[in-house]
This record gives structure tokens, C-alpha cells and sequence, in this order.
């Protein structure tokens, strides 16, 4: 069986460097599948997100099958834990996702997932009890949302629509990403990050196939050209960005790790101003701000917060 490393580290600084990088890439993701989906009326929602994990699911399979072979070997009693962890943390977050971009906006889409940071918190600490509360840790929670919302829709309520399937949807995507920060944390326990990836990819890869079976995809007549521009899609999109975030949960508690990927839609709206022309306004870049300010408020230890606001107060 292939273990993983050590628990949580007390200095976590990798896993916030780690988590940065791996939300780099998906923020530039976001900018580039909406350029293909402008480029490319064959490139659709479904096939992207199939070919993502599919792809990646060959590629670090073949690897490890040559370099590694250990990384396969898992208890037949855990194969669940891969399956719901490759249908619900992988490809319905990423299918729901998209689906509530597709019907509402992308600041709808956003906003709703990344309520995930809170509903992580609430369970590890009220119901599985395996992190701590406290206020440096709330206050950045709520920090990162704010900062989150004025980032993606300049704060203005009008860009927030849900309705019909989409409200299903969003709020799918929410728990659904909360279910892969938990679950993951706990399955980096038993198992190394190649292992983890490798059944959570293949699983994945297996339900796309009976929701877009191989006769369907051949319809579609997709080109040459199509399948390099996918491939490539998938190793930036997810197998660069998601091992990367996975790594980082060696590092780091659920919840803070939640935290800190809301700087994703931050990255997103910078990569789109610099990339395709976007607009970036004073709120945005306040919003982004707060963003950081919530990752660096992580950084503050419960004690040293504490011995701060005592100093304050004698001032």
C-alpha cells in the first residue's frame, strides 16, 4: 500500500505556495476555455470536461505503470472512497460548475462554490472535530468571501441570477467541493497524492463514459487538431493544478486550504485583463485585496492574535 506523508505541518508555507501556483493555473484555465468555446463551436462543456480528467487519468496511469507501480496498490475495502471521490469530487464539481456558467453567470457560478470554505469549516470542526475555531480563522473565512464577491461582480447584486436547474446546479458544485477538500484531506492519510489521483481520475474518466459514450464522441467529428487542443487543455486545466492543490492538503487543515483557493477567481480576473481585454475596476481590485489580506490573516497565530489585541488595548 502506498502511504502518504507526514500529517498536517506545523509550518505550512509549501502548502500555501502550492495552492497559489495550482490556483494560477485554473484561473487561466477559466480564460482559456472561454476562448475556445468562442474559437470553436465543436468544443463543448461535456467534452471538455470528460477529456480533462480522462487524459489525465492515461497519462499518470502510463507513467506510474513504468516508474511506480506501488502507487496502484490500494485495499479493495477503500475502492468506494476512490469512486464517490472520482464521481461527486471530480466530475460532478467541475460538470455542475460549468453547467451554472452555462445557465446563469460566471460570477453566479463562482460565488456559489466558493461557499465551500464555509461549509468545510462547519463540518471539520462542529461535526468531525478534527480542526480548531478560531477567530483569525473566521474573520479570514469572511474575509475571502467578501473579497471574492466584489472580485467577480464589482459589486453589483445584478450580476447574481439563480433560477430553474441552475440553482440545483450551483448549489451542487458548492457541496460537491466541499466533499473533495474533505474527503481528499482524509484519503491523503492512507495514500499517497499519485494514488489518490490516479482512481479519483480513472473513476471519473469511467462516468463520463457512460454519460458521453465513445459512439457519441465519434459523432461529433471532432479533428486532429480538436484532440491536441483538449489534451493540452487537460494538463493545464487539471493534472498540473490539481496535483499541486492535492500536495497542498499534506500541508494544510480543509478549511484553510478552501480559503486560500478563493484567490482563483482573483487570478482569473487579472489573467482575463491582461489576456483578452477585460475590464478591471477599483472595487475588482479591492476585492482582490481582501482576498489577500484573508490569506495572510491565516498566517496569525490564535495566541499571537490574542497578545495583539491586548496590546491595542492598553494603547
Amino acid at each position: 500500500m502506498s502511504l502518504a506523508g507526514p500529517r498536517t505541518d506545523p509550518s505550512p508555507y509549501s502548502g500555501y505556495v502550492l495552492i497559489l501556483i495550482a490556483v494560477s493555473f485554473w484561473g487561466g484555465s477559466a480564460s482559456l476555455a472561454k476562448y475556445l468555446f468562442a474559437s470553436n463551436s465543436r468544443i463543448e462543456t461535456l467534452i471538455l470536461s470528460q477529456t480533462r480528467t480522462t487524459y489525465s487519468f492515461l497519462l499518470l496511469s502510463l507513467y506510474f505503470a513504468v516508474a511506480d507501480r506501488s502507487v496502484f496498490r490500494i485495499q479493495l475495502k477503500d475502492i468506494w472512497k476512490f469512486v464517490i471521490l472520482g464521481v461527486f469530487g471530480m466530475a460532478v464539481t467541475n460538470f455542475s460548475y460549468y453547467y451554472t456558467v452555462q445557465e446563469s453567470t460566471v460570477a453566479t457560478a463562482i460565488l456559489i462554490q466558493y461557499t465551500a470554505p464555509v461549509l468545510v469549516m462547519v463540518y471539520s470542526v462542529f461535526v468531525s472535530k478534527e480542526e480548531g475555531l478560531n477567530f483569525a480563522k473566521m474573520a479570514s473565512l469572511a474575509l475571502a468571501f467578501i473579497g471574492c464577491y466584489l472580485a467577480v461582480s464589482s459589486g453589483s447584486s445584478s450580476v447574481i441570477r439563480l433560477s430553474g436547474w441552475a440553482l440545483l446546479t450551483g448549489i451542487l458544485s458548492s457541496l460537491c467541493f466541499a466533499f473533495l477538500l474533505i474527503a481528499s484531506k482524509r484519503i491523503l492519510k492512507r495514500y499517497s497524492t499519485w494514488t489518490m489521483l490516479i482512481y479519483a481520475f480513472g473513476f471519473a474518466a469511467l462516468f463520463w463514459l457512460v454519460v458521453n459514450p465513445p459512439w457519441v464522441i465519434v459523432e461529433k467529428g471532432y479533428t486532429p487538431g480538436d484532440w491536441r487542443v483538449l489534451f493540452f487543455f487537460a494538463i493545464v486545466s487539471i493534472l498540473i493544478p490539481h496535483s499541486l492543490f492535492t500536495a497542498s492538503l499534506k500541508h494544510l487543515e480543509a478549511s484553510t486550504a478552501g480559503i486560500v483557493s478563493t484567490m482563483e477567481p482573483v487570478i482569473a480576473i487579472l489573467i482575463a485583463y491582461f489576456a483578452l481585454g477585460e475590464s478591471l475596476n477599483v472595487i475588482q481590485m479591492a476585492g482582490g485585496m481582501a482576498v489577500v489580506m484573508a490569506i495572510v490573516l491565516l498566517q496569525v497565530k490564535p495566541k499571537r492574535f490574542l497578545r495583539l489585541l491586548g496590546a491595542r488595548r492598553e494603547v
